[in-house]
């Protein structure tokens, strides 16, 4: 019986040691991660309303040789799943302690915001992903200035000599002020002039305004004729070297006023009133960041393989453990 119960207690410790071998983490497959990225944009591009962005992403092999690798990268409008360009590239194999560079261009409209992705793909399974945000200005001819914030306006009138005529005239009358040392690029307006009545665009164009010398304050004025006996918005857009640096809507009323009709058939007409129209001063145009803007990477999903088990041996080895103790258990009952 004691021999029994001594073979039953080897069983039992041999059992357990190999069930604990066997569970323990087994060497790791070899699988591909993102190291870093970088984002380049070239200089020496021509202006256009377009911009080439290169992405470079590192790749390592961490533990063991991976096969089969593609490296996916695709540009989405930031914050949404749009994905406005994108390019696939296989990458084939990969060894251990040797980082791979690879260099992807995407043609992105400018003036916007991107989230440039990268995904890297081991066998058909994504191993791992990540973005930046990117921002790219516009870099078209006309907004490439940007010195027009040294422009201010300091006042904005609509006046007209005569008020009953018809057609009336109005005379636009801004108060600019340069505060740079050097003198304004050219100068020009945008009026547009829309009867509030009908809806009918009644002048739409572009008049010249010349330049303000550095440190100085001008007024310049610019005249439009249109229909009397009706109310209008005026909208302006005051443009330097060809960018926009203010604008402004108002509202003038021309429209007749009312007629009271008394007791004898007699009519009373008010009076029009002669003051100049008032616009609201033009604000600066709010302008976007100058250069690209290149936010950190972020790593979003990692695909890494977890340690390996052998669980279908383990549970051999636990059942193989249990009939031991059970042999033990039935000679400890016999004694």
């Amino acid at each position: 019986m004691r021999g029994l119960s001594g073979a039953a207690a080897v069983v039992i410790l041999l059992s357990l040691v190999l069930a604990a071998g066997c569970t323990s983490p087994q060497p790791q497959a070899g699988y591909v991660t993102i190291r870093s990225m970088d984002v380049s944009i070239p200089d020496g591009q021509p202006p256009s309303n377009v911009t080439t962005v290169v992405v470079i992403p590192y790749l390592d092999a961490v533990y063991a040789d991976v096969g089969s690798v593609d490296l996916q990268v695709s540009a989405k409008e930031a914050g949404t799943d749009i994905v406005v360009a994108e390019t696939v590239l296989p990458i084939g194999n990969l060894t251990p302690g040797k980082t791979m560079k690879e260099e992807v261009s995407l043609v992105l409209e400018n003036g916007r915001r991107y989230d440039v992705w990268v995904k890297v793909w081991q066998g058909g399974r994504m191993r791992e992903s990540g973005s930046v945000n990117v921002y790219l200005p516009d870099r078209t001819v006309i907004e490439r200035r940007l010195a027009y914030s040294l422009l201010s306006v300091t006042a904005l009138d609509v006046m007209t000599p005569d008020l009953v005529a018809d057609p009336i005239t109005l005379d636009i009358v801004t108060a600019i002020t340069n505060g740079g040392r050097a003198s304004s690029g050219d100068l020009a307006m945008e009026i547009r002039v829309v009867n509030l009545q009908t809806g009918i665009t009644a002048v739409r164009e572009s008049r010249p305004l010349g330049t303000v010398a550095g440190e100085r304050a001008t007024e310049k004025q610019v005249r439009v004729t249109v229909p009397n006996g009706y109310d209008y918005e005026i909208s302006i857009r005051l443009i330097e070297d060809g960018a926009a640096f203010a604008t402004s809507t108002g509202r003038i009323t021309l429209a007749p006023p009312p007629q009271v009709i008394v007791a004898g058939g007699a009519v009373l007409d008010s009076a029009r009133s002669t003051s100049p129209v008032s616009l609201p001063v033009p604000k600066s145009t709010p302008v976007g960041p100058s250069s690209a803007e290149v936010g950190q990477f972020r790593v979003q999903s990692s695909g890494a393989p977890m340690p390996s088990q052998t669980p279908g041996f383990a549970a051999a080895l636990a059942v193989v453990g249990l009939l031991g103790a059970g042999a033990a258990l039935r000679a400890g009952r016999r004694r």
